[in-house]
């Protein structure tokens, strides 16, 4: 959690430009999305937002903060006040929820509704979106395989709505469970090494 930059006067252009309509208009765009995230709240000024609320999980923790930043009016997201809280997706959050530290084991958190004794999401690679990339091609170079961009997709749905839309300078995620996914992937299709082959008598 922190400061985030992002690229301002980038993406798809909002309706109002003064802070207050800004500020609505992301308010609305998160409250809308259906992501798993209670007491959500935005304040934004001069290109500076600042979210904080409570999510069931790291993707939709990150995909709050990648929705609110790839808005064209935004250049800087402090998430500080946005937290992971121990509860299964779908449950209701209370007023005062039981957050995680960073990295720490659900099963620490003994009595929590919903824990268990997997580990916490880890954090995804962020990528920014470069100009004449595609999804495949983002696939390519961070996972070694094109065809893995439907999965990229998913990752960053609902902000995502078609795979041929994305812009540069957008900055979208790819999970670490994908990271690995596609190393596996690399790794089995690469070719056995050749025998050597022995030196000719002199």
């Amino acid at each position: 959690m922190g400061l985030f930059d992002f690229i301002k006067d980038i993406g798809h252009k909002g309706k109002d430009a003064d802070n207050s309509g800004v500020q609505q208009e992301l308010t609305n765009l998160v409250n809308k999305a259906g992501l798993s995230i209670q007491n959500f709240q935005l304040q934004y000024e001069k290109g500076l937002a600042t979210i904080s609320g409570v999510t069931t999980t790291q993707k939709d923790l990150e995909l709050v903060r990648l929705m609110v930043g790839n808005h064209r009016a935004v250049e800087k997201v402090n998430d500080d006040g946005l937290r992971v809280a121990a509860y299964a997706p779908g449950q209701s959050v209370p007023e005062k929820p039981l957050v995680l530290a960073p990295n720490q084991n659900l099963a620490a958190s003994a009595g929590a509704p919903g824990s268990s004794a997997e580990s916490p999401e880890q954090p995804a690679m962020m990528v920014t979106v470069k100009k004449g990339d595609t999804l495949s091609k983002i696939a390519q170079e961070h996972l070694g395989k094109a065809n893995l961009y439907h999965q990229i997709f998913e990752a960053n749905r609902p902000m995502l709505k078609d795979p041929d839309e994305i812009f540069p300078g957008q900055v979208l995620r790819i999970p670490a469970e994908l990271k690995t996914q596609g190393q596996s992937l690399s790794q089995r299709q690469m070719p056995p090494p050749s025998p050597s082959q022995p030196q000719a008598p002199i």
